[in-house]
């Protein structure tokens, strides 16, 4: 049985991740988190977890994640400016 489960609600329905340590939770998260479109962002999540410290570094984590890839452009825009 995994010790931690992320409950993501994407707009495509919920997306449940399990894993039995932080960093691989994390991992899962973030890539669902990277593969949604910035516009989709940000998306409520829950952790649950017997570590309640654990719990509380994976939400501040993942929110911050999220804050920061909606700062950044999705993979498939260009960075560059277009030419005139």
């Amino acid at each position: 049985m995994a010790a931690i489960t992320i409950i993501i609600k994407l707009p495509s329905g919920t997306r449940y991740l399990t894993a039995n340590s932080e960093r691989s939770a994390a991992r899962f998260a973030e890539d669902v988190i990277y593969s949604l479109p910035r516009e989709a962002l940000p998306v409520p999540l829950s952790v649950t977890c017997a570590d309640q410290g654990g719990r509380k570094r994976l939400i501040t984590y993942l929110v911050e994640l999220q804050i920061e890839c909606m700062a950044t452009k999705s993979a498939g825009e260009s960075t560059s400016q277009p030419r005139e």
